[in-house]
């Protein structure tokens, strides 16, 4: 099976989430999955990217973290240049940005997410796409989280609450 979509958007694959203070190596593969999904499939693609400023109420429970105008706050090298970038200053996607607009110019009705943290980032911009209309689609070997636990949790809930499009990059790129 094939699954159909119109665009990807890549959350967060950014120098501090990869390999940065809050970086796990495992997110190395999620993102050689994003860049594949990516070249494979040609779609237009947008890249957020975290990007905070003193105020931004994650950093009181996050700490200093992907601060604006810094390295780690830049998408990473392998993914660099393939769309226009959206800075977000919160867990989701859509909040105070672009994203959505952007996405409705572009035609795109299934939107494919991609990156980390799938139980945070991932899953509240889930929400956001899914109460504007969108629907959303999450690649498995595209995500990850914390934990396998906190991944597949994330994942069953996006399923269940948001319909969201639980699939393999398998099934969306085919063998």
């Amino acid at each position: 099976m094939v699954v159909d979509f119109d665009a990807i958007v890549s959350i967060d694959l950014i120098e501090e989430f990869v390999s940065g203070k809050l970086g796990k190596p495992k997110y190395k593969k999620v993102v050689r999955s994003t860049k594949e999904l990516i070249e494979r499939s040609r779609k237009f693609t947008v890249l957020v990217q975290d990007s905070h400023t003193r105020g931004d109420p994650e950093i009181r429970v996050w700490g200093r973290h992907a601060m604006q105008g810094t390295s780690a706050s830049e998408t990473v090298q392998d993914l660099k240049g393939v769309g226009p970038v959206i800075k977000k200053h919160t867990y989701d996607a859509f909040f105070g940005t672009r994203l959505e607009r952007v996405l409705k110019e572009k035609g795109a009705k299934r939107v494919a997410f991609c990156g980390v943290v799938t139980d945070i980032c991932i899953i509240h911009s889930v929400a956001s796409a899914f109460f504007r209309g969108f629907s959303p689609i999450v690649v498995e070997e595209c995500t990850d989280a914390a934990s396998p636990a906190q991944k597949r949790r994330a994942l069953e809930y996006m399923k269940k609450n948001y319909g969201a499009n639980i699939i393999s990059l398998t099934d969306i790129l085919g063998k």
